[in-house]
């Protein structure tokens, strides 16, 4: 639907290519020689012939390319024989390349962008090739430190060469050729100065359009982290480090009534888990692990399931083996304990020293087996 919609507007455009000569694509394509050249728009990523001419015996040939907005255009002889060049409406450009191989051109002169980019593609190409004589060194011989020092040094010397090429060229198509070698989650600010750059001189584009969208879901990314972190550092100040570890009561799987009051006078973790979350259930070993190691010592574990289903809740303990206390208000998330704790997420674990007051939260895997070593030393 797209290539269908864009043909009236590339047949007005092709008509008016007669009348307004005012560019010239100057080609010489070695082994050509008698073929069909032709100049290519992209829609929906894919190539779209706008114009052609017929090179001459030895490969050569002009074209007088139709007035059409800055963008990236493509001159191909097949659809997986092209080169890419950015063009604007005034500029004239010469090409030199080889059939079979114009995507490695041996001369792009003429056209500023385009200039810009294959400046950038001939760095890049010099930096992939001693990049992977080092990966192949690396390989080789694991403990070539030499090998090591001086990829790292490359990786890093051509990512700050790629920064300044995007700050030195922001609103130049060809800059998206070098952000694409940067990282959006380190480099947002940069991105976003692109974005804004870009507006202005390719605002139409496919490519524009595509960068846009792409920095406009990093954004809501970075946003929502963000929101996370600031709602994480919020519950995180509920239950400060040494402050008295809020009571809380619930019915274990017979229906008594239990209370973390109840277990003072011991080391006790809190476990905030549910049938249904599955890293829960990988960290269960862990923590029985750690049970059966200090249980003796006045340890114990209070498991607060975040299920609402009572069978899935007793089910998940007996098939995991979890020989500690458990209780639930069934509640899912709005169980009361995981409220007054500001559990976010799970698996979360608050431990409590024999006095009732946080020693530590979020602990699993080594942290939490650090930890009942330190306070069981």
């Amino acid at each position: 639907m797209m290539i269908r919609s864009i043909l009236p507007a590339l047949l007005l455009l092709t008509a008016c290519s007669a009348k307004d000569p005012s560019r010239t694509i100057n080609a010489t394509i070695g082994g050509a020689g008698g073929k069909m050249l032709y100049l290519d728009k992209f829609a929906g990523n894919k190539p779209v012939h706008i114009d052609s001419l017929k090179l001459d015996a030895v490969g050569k040939g002009s074209l007088r390319a139709p007035v059409m907005p800055l963008d990236f255009y493509a001159l191909s002889l097949s659809p997986n024989d092209m080169l890419v060049v950015i063009l604007d409406s005034l500029e004239s450009v010469t090409v030199e390349a080889t059939m079979g191989k114009l995507s490695d051109p041996a001369k792009v002169e003429g056209s500023t962008h385009s200039d810009l980019l294959y400046g950038f593609f001939k760095e890049s190409k010099k930096f992939d090739e001693q990049k992977q004589e080092l990966v192949t060194r690396i390989n080789a011989d694991r403990s070539d430190t030499d090998a090591i020092d001086r990829i790292n040094k490359l990786n890093g010397d051509f990512y700050e060469r790629c920064k300044m090429f995007v700050n030195e060229h922001k609103t130049s198509p060809a800059v998206l050729a070098a952000v694409s070698r940067l990282n959006i989650q380190n480099e947002l600010p940069l991105f976003q100065q692109v974005r804004d750059a870009l507006k202005t001189s390719i605002p139409k584009s496919e490519y524009y359009t595509g960068f846009r969208d792409q920095v406009g879901r990093m954004e809501q990314q970075a946003t929502q982290m963000k929101a996370q972190e600031e709602q994480m550092a919020r519950l995180d100040n509920l239950i400060p480090l040494g402050s008295e570890a809020p009571d809380f009561a619930q019915p274990a799987p017979d229906g008594k009534i239990i209370s973390l009051s109840s277990l003072r006078g011991k080391v006790v973790l809190i476990d905030f888990w549910a049938s249904w979350c599955k890293p829960c259930r990988m960290e269960n070993p862990n923590v029985k692990r750690v049970y059966d190691q200090y249980k003796g010592k006045g340890f114990e574990i209070i498991g607060v399931s975040l299920d609402r289903d009572k069978g899935a809740w007793t089910g998940a303990i007996a098939q995991d083996g979890l020989p500690w206390i458990h209780v639930s208000d069934l509640g899912f998330w709005n169980n009361a304990a995981a409220q007054q704790y500001g559990v976010s997420s799970i698996p979360y674990t608050v431990l409590v020293g024999k006095d009732g007051k946080v020693l530590g939260k979020n602990l699993r895997g080594p942290a939490l087996e650090e930890k009942l070593a330190e306070v069981f030393k």
